[in-house]
């Protein structure tokens, strides 16, 4: 691949313009670490806050699609990424650290790549909205493994071989299966989004990286019972503890804050943030979190 052509980072925000608030705390955290340009995928009516220009290199307005609610439209990305190597990231995520680097550097050359594990057993994509058997699954798709990842953070490349992968989500996501294989999501017609990309990657043998709790990339906040969070020395520390399970200390360079939880400890960060470009502090009463428990991540 040509190493001049573009890489940059695109964030989501359909719908309602709090996402557009919280994907511009993300611009303005990965800013702060990082001169890749950003840019921001909405849909059509969303008002954009002119304060907000400055914050993305591009604000591309999706054309509508309405066979995809909610985070399915992460299966469109392929199409309307203007990068030839992207870094999708939740809207509701921050950068601590401008290691970040170091992903982008490891990365480099895979079609698609994301941090999880491998699993052909046992529960699996479990929140709070459901739960699937993954020996279940694996037979009904045919494939000896599911890749069980947190899709809030994925990383592709312009290739034939990541185009296939978003191919064969859509494929899964309408076919006969859709139910069988996700559930419904946080919002009427919106399905779980992670299942599919699970099954899809597992199916075209697409394994995750599966680096050490302590070196990751992404770390998500459900289950978190302590940290450390410090834009500053880009130290991104947090003790997690899922139910019937030891503590066990993640850190990484992105944190996912799911569901906004913690969400006075986001509001601080993303106040800080937003005080450095002169930008008023977010209205916090407008933000109720909803956070869905989710074990294997």
């Amino acid at each position: 691949m040509n190493e001049n052509r573009p890489e940059g980072y695109v964030a989501i925000a359909f719908d309602d313009a709090r996402y557009l608030d919280i994907a511009a705390n993300l611009a303005l955290s990965l800013r702060r670490h990082d001169r890749r340009p950003v840019s921001v995928l909405v849909n059509r009516g969303l008002p954009v806050n002119p304060a907000y220009g400055n914050l993305f290199d591009q604000i591309i307005t999706a054309p509508d699609d309405p066979t995809l609610r909610g985070a399915m439209n992460k299966a469109r990305l392929f199409d309307l990424t203007p990068y030839d190597r992207t870094l999708y990231v939740d809207a509701d995520c921050l950068l601590f650290s401008p290691r970040i680097e170091f992903f982008w550097r490891k990365y480099r050359g895979q079609a698609f790549a994301v941090e999880g594990h491998k699993q052909s057993e046992g529960p699996v994509f479990a929140c709070s909205l459901g739960v699937k058997d993954a020996a279940t699954l694996c037979t009904l798709m045919n494939i000896p493994f599911l890749t069980v990842f947190n899709a809030g953070v994925m990383y592709f490349e312009r290739t034939a071989d990541s185009k296939a992968v978003f191919d064969k989500v859509l494929e899964i996501y309408r076919g006969p299966h859709r139910d069988a294989v996700s559930y419904q999501y946080k919002h009427a017609g919106e399905y779980a989004d992670e299942p599919f990309f699970g099954a899809a990657l597992a199916s075209l043998g697409i394994a995750p990286f599966e680096p050490p709790l302590t070196q990751r990339l992404q770390v998500t906040t459900p289950n978190m019972t302590d940290g450390v969070m410090d834009m500053d020395s880009g130290d991104l520390r947090l003790v997690k503890q899922a139910a019937g399970r030891k503590p066990q200390v993640w850190s990484g360079v992105l944190c996912h804050f799911c569901g906004l939880s913690p969400m006075e400890t986001y509001f601080d960060l993303a106040d800080r943030l937003r005080a450095e470009a002169r930008l008023p502090p977010m209205d916090r009463a407008a933000f109720k979190p909803v956070v869905l428990t989710a074990p294997q991540h």
